[in-house]
């Protein structure tokens, strides 16, 4: 599939990390899975990943200052 950004690369499977920043925390999550432009590097998350994503980070800003998680912690979505 051909990236709706660019319009010249591939989009292909990755991982990658993101922070956030809130009232004076960081958490960090790492190893998300995302589609990704090879040529453009504009990423995607799917529905269900992006929302075990924000449950993720709105568990962790509101008990640590500084969190890191890989997102193989986040808890499943019934």
């Amino acid at each position: 599939m051909r990236c709706d950004s660019c319009g010249n690369g591939e989009i292909r499977l990755g991982r990658k990390p993101k922070v956030v920043q809130r009232s004076g925390r960081v958490a960090v999550v790492t190893d998300i899975p995302v589609e990704e432009c090879a040529s453009c590097g504009m990423s995607w998350l799917d529905g269900p990943v992006a929302r075990r994503v924000d449950d993720l980070f709105r568990d962790m800003l509101a008990t640590d200052a500084v969190a890191i998680r890989p997102y193989s912690d986040a808890k499943a979505v019934a």
